[in-house]
């Protein structure tokens, strides 16, 4: 299985004198990097890129080839998803002192 990530930067600006944003972190799963790549490529939607064909064929290629692109605040990558590990949680045992 493959994933996409993408990572962004959403501002609201309905109020112009108080403007707040928040990241978001985004995930997509396919079952080939192929499905993986051509869906990444659709998000390459920055204005820069859309506005300069030149510019947009870099950003695709180094997309392919190191599976990353980032442009100002949004960043796209496609990964290989892996086995989890396996967390084991230790008790905390709450009669021993805080050095605090």
């Amino acid at each position: 299985m493959f994933a996409v990530i993408r990572h962004t930067f959403e501002m609201d600006t309905s109020n112009k004198y108080h403007s707040i944003g928040e990241w978001k972190h985004q995930v997509w799963m396919f079952d080939n990097e192929v499905d993986a790549m051509s869906y990444a490529i659709t998000l390459l939607d920055n204005p820069l890129l859309i506005a300069n064909e030149h510019y947009m064929a870099h950003a695709i290629e180094t997309l392919e080839t190191s599976k990353f692109w980032q442009v100002g605040r949004e960043s796209v990558a496609v990964g290989e998803v892996l086995q989890s590990p396996k967390i084991i949680y230790k008790e905390i045992d709450n009669d021993e002192e805080s050095i605090h």
